[in-house]
């Protein structure tokens, strides 16, 4: 196989900038995370894991890189 048509693979997996709910603060959380993570602030629970990707319930202001 030529070099050309090797594919390389790339992660489905990123860091996210979540803003919570309650307060506003923005937290950077992993989008395959496997434990439940709460806001810094105020301790509201923002991300809840699942099989795969993890349920989102803050609002998801970017990526971070």
């Amino acid at each position: 196989m030529k070099r050309e048509h090797i594919i390389i693979p790339e992660p489905n997996s990123k860091f996210l900038k979540v803003n919570c709910k309650e307060c506003d603060t923005e937290n950077v959380v992993f989008s395959h995370a496997s434990t439940p993570i709460t806001c810094k602030s105020c301790g509201n629970v923002i991300v809840k894991p699942t099989g795969s990707k993890a349920k989102i319930i803050g609002k998801v202001s970017g990526t971070a890189e």
